[in-house]
């Protein structure tokens, strides 16, 4: 589609008197695009008012997910998250999110001005989010009047929530189920995927070929097209990148080979999940992406992040490293070479650290709230030490990045369970966005 149209416009040696201003020229790096940068010229369409080749694009994507309409982003899931959120919440600014939402949900609640309902989490000895409490969501749900419920499925670490359960009840309540399937764009390759929800965005540049930050918003409910779509032409650049969206069309057009390579995945991370070690645990479970490789430091002298300079020494970088664990994310782009380094460098380092208790006891309790996260921004603030600010209240997000799950939100008050969570954190070797110094309200 996209990219055979280009090949062909290229052939005909067009002198491009428009943007961009690189202008395929050869005095520039040759290993990036710039021969194929592009803007919105005749018969290229417009990605943020679609009507030929980019909507065909985009009716494509929805085919393969089985929804009723696919909007793509070159913002990333983040620009798709703030315009759903905007587009769900204009009259009802009441919104139940899952507490361990992405930073994206927690912006969208501040520049709307929406007051958000926490559900309660549930994490695994490793400290991983592996769900929600599902009485604590049926609870709120049918006490509240929400706009929106927003979940996020897979989590960062891969455990995968039960859509169906949370659809139906949702349903129930009148209130639209809109799911951050940022880490789940191949999910559809195996039996792990559910379209139960009415809303979903997705990145492709994840876990499949897009290029960063590729991704887009599959729509099941059409009350909500019109409206996404709009707020998607706000949010998103006025020049989107056709580079991103080629990627995007070349992914469409291969994705029948993908399921193919899916099935080598999981053969080569048998071998991973198969491996005998004394000290590190890779952790499987039913509900558990394995493409998602948790490796747990509970039982050994070291913890996440010495774990992730080991793996740096064999020369394997990794995703992200907590105080329990590391994560390592493979792809069906992964071959089996990188398999066998993998699994050779983690029998060398099981085989090098010895037995111990790494083991950390961390919750995602819910502070207490004094202010809404936008009513803060007009307060007065001063910077204190972290160590000296309990029972005050925060005026920053504070989460480490990867995954920009915060421990604290802006209005809530900082109370004992959050700053031994901080210390925890930071001791390890974790790093956060903030160092020392926390700003709270004066």
């Amino acid at each position: 589609m996209l990219n055979e149209k280009l090949d062909e416009y290229l052939k005909n040696e067009y002198y491009p008197f428009h943007m961009p201003g690189a202008k395929r020229t050869d005095i520039l790096r040759s290993d990036l695009p710039y021969q194929r940068d592009l803007t919105e010229i005749e018969g290229f369409d417009n990605l943020n008012d679609p009507r030929d080749i980019l909507l065909e694009l985009e009716n494509k994507i929805a085919d393969i997910y089985s929804v009723n309409k696919a909007i793509i982003s070159t913002n990333g899931s983040t620009c798709g998250i703030l315009s759903t959120i905007r587009a769900l919440t204009y009259k009802n600014k009441n919104i139940l999110i899952e507490r361990t939402s992405h930073k994206a949900v927690y912006n969208s609640i501040e520049i709307n001005n929406l007051n958000p309902s926490y559900i309660d989490v549930e994490v695994s000895e490793e400290n991983a989010v592996i769900g929600i409490d599902y009485h604590d969501f049926s609870k709120k749900i049918n006490e509240g009047k929400f706009a929106a419920v927003v979940i996020t499925s897979p989590s960062y670490e891969g455990y995968i929530l039960d859509l169906d359960k949370l659809y139906n009840e949702c349903k129930k309540a009148n209130t639209p189920l809109v799911v951050d399937l940022a880490h789940g764009s191949h999910l559809i390759l195996n039996e792990s995927w559910s379209d139960n929800f009415d809303i979903a965005i997705t990145s492709f540049h994840k876990n499949l070929s897009g290029l960063t930050p590729s991704a887009c918003v599959l729509i099941n409910n059409e009350t909500y097209i019109n409206e996404i779509k709009r707020n998607m032409a706000i949010f998103q650049s006025s020049s989107p990148s056709y580079i991103l969206m080629q990627s995007i069309d070349e992914m469409v057009e291969k994705f029948d080979k993908f399921y193919d390579l899916y099935k080598e995945l999981n053969n080569n991370l048998e071998e991973i999940y198969n491996l005998k070690l004394n000290h590190l645990q890779i952790i499987d479970k039913a509900n558990k992406d394995r493409s998602k490789i948790l490796i747990s430091t509970n039982s050994s002298n070291i913890n996440g992040a010495e774990l992730q300079e080991l793996l740096k020494i064999e020369k394997i970088e990794i995703e992200m490293a907590y105080p329990s664990y590391a994560l390592l994310i493979s792809t069906i782009f992964d071959k089996k070479y990188a398999f066998d380094r993998l699994k050779n460098a983690l029998i060398k380092i099981d085989e090098n650290i010895s037995f111990g208790t790494n083991k950390q006891i961390f919750r995602y309790d819910i502070p207490q709230k004094k202010y809404n996260i936008a009513e803060i921004f007009s307060k007065n603030k001063i910077k204190i030490n972290i160590d000296q600010a309990i029972d005050k209240i925060s005026a920053d997000f504070v989460y480490a990045y990867p995954p920009g799950i915060p421990l604290i939100v802006p209005g809530e008050v900082i109370d004992k369970q959050v700053l031994k969570n901080i210390q925890s954190i930071q001791k390890k070797g974790i790093e956060l966005n903030i160092d020392k110094d926390i700003s709270i309200i004066n």
